[in-house]
């Protein structure tokens, strides 16, 4: 891979509490630096600012000019569905590269990509993406890495499990 330093094992439980907290905005943030830790890593991955500003902006821009323009009409807002369209594509990118990074690693890649595309199960492709990649870092960097709530549910977040 790279001489880049490694990133940092950011564990399942700490990054649900911190974003419950905070509102989601740990969460964004937590996306932001992980995109570019990657990025260093790998060299080849998008940015934070790649990944996250389109998004953003993709979804406030048409309701802002939906709310405060007289002139916009109101279906000018569904313009919205670009920005999550465009996080799709982010989080399968991202899914990629934590399965390569994976195999790579001479390990089974963790991921289901499908089931990003699969409402509930999406939601548990994204919990394991927060795990996989830290135990992944935690692993480079020759650390172990405990999660109370991996550890209480292996069936969800066994390497070789859903």
């Amino acid at each position: 891979m790279s001489d880049q330093p490694l990133g940092t094992p950011r564990p399942l439980w700490r990054v649900i509490l911190l974003s419950l907290l905070t509102g989601l905005a740990y969460y964004g943030w937590y996306k932001w630096v992980i995109q570019d830790e990657l990025k260093r890593y790998t060299g080849k991955d998008w940015s934070g600012a790649v990944c996250l500003l389109p998004f953003g902006l993709g979804i406030a821009v048409p309701q802002l000019l939906r709310l405060y323009d007289p002139d916009v009409p109101g279906w000018f807002g569904w313009f919205s569905l670009a920005g999550i369209i465009w996080i799709y594509i982010v989080q399968f990118r991202l899914y990629c590269t934590v399965n390569a990074l994976y195999r790579q690693a001479g390990l089974q890649a963790p991921l289901t990509l499908r089931w990003l595309f699969v409402p509930g199960l999406n939601l548990l492709v994204g919990l394991r993406q927060i795990h996989f990649l830290s135990q992944y870092w935690a692993m480079k960097r020759g650390e172990t890495v405990g999660d109370p709530i991996t550890d209480r549910l292996p069936l969800f977040f066994s390497q070789v499990g859903l």
